[in-house]
């Protein structure tokens, strides 16, 4: 399935990431065309869309302002040293317009990844028997074979264990202000609260690396930034 406009949406990686909780390791945004509908979180609740130094930064990738075409950003990833842990798209989705990834583009990146220790996050529909969701969950699932570590984005622990049930790549769950640093699903696959936000932690992506493994656990963020308000309501439901 090919639907990426490749004339326009852009790619950046930043090989030694500022970012504090990520630490300093490379990253790359991917433009917003990327990010799709069946994402609640993408016209309210997105920590990369509400404000500050990361959302004037992905505003320019995708105003085509910086960042580079597809084969350039491609080229980038297979030069990263041998080992090197990166984490795919601070902000942005898998390569493709809207809730469809665009599987030749995906193939090139997980080749360009071979060595390395790459993952990411995608809400791109995985879920169901519709042509998409099913080419979705088998790109996913080849990605995620193949050395790339593609985690499934759920908005609530119900949803959580409907991706764990598509058994194609790691869960990771968006959980409401407050929550416990551990827990079950309604199906009781376990939780637990990333490392980096647990209290007195100094674990970063950096450090820590748990999202890039193939595990069982699934690992939860508790709603943060400045629309941790929205975020929390919509990981409540």
């Amino acid at each position: 399935m090919q639907t990426t406009n490749k004339q326009t949406a852009r790619f950046h990686l930043t090989l030694k990431s500022g970012n504090v909780k990520t630490g300093p390791i490379p990253v790359s945004t991917s433009s917003n065309s990327t990010c799709p509908d069946a994402c609640p979180l993408k016209s309210k609740g997105c920590y990369a869309g509400a404000g500050g130094p990361l959302a004037l930064h992905w505003r320019k990738v995708s105003e085509q302002g910086r960042g580079d075409d597809w084969q350039t950003f491609v080229s980038r990833i297979s030069g990263l040293p041998s080992g090197q842990l990166w984490r795919h798209n601070q902000a942005g989705d898998l390569p493709g317009e809207n809730n469809a990834i665009d599987t030749d583009m995906l193939a090139q990146l997980v080749d360009a990844n071979a060595g390395k220790r790459g993952w990411t996050y995608t809400h791109k529909p995985v879920v169901g028997d519709g042509n998409e969701a099913t080419c979705n969950r088998a790109a996913v699932r080849d990605a995620n074979a193949r050395g790339f570590t593609i985690n499934l984005s759920a908005d609530n622990l119900a949803e959580a264990d409907e991706l764990k049930n598509a058994d194609c790549g790691p869960v990771v769950v968006v959980l409401p202000v407050g929550s416990p640093l551990a827990m079950t699903t309604p199906a009781g696959h376990k939780v637990i609260v990333c490392p980096a936000q647990r209290p007195g932690s100094a674990a970063t992506c950096a450090t820590c690396g748990l999202c890039q493994r193939q595990r069982s656990v699934i690992v939860g963020f508790l709603a943060h930034g400045p629309q941790a308000r929205a975020a929390s309501a919509i990981a409540a439901n």
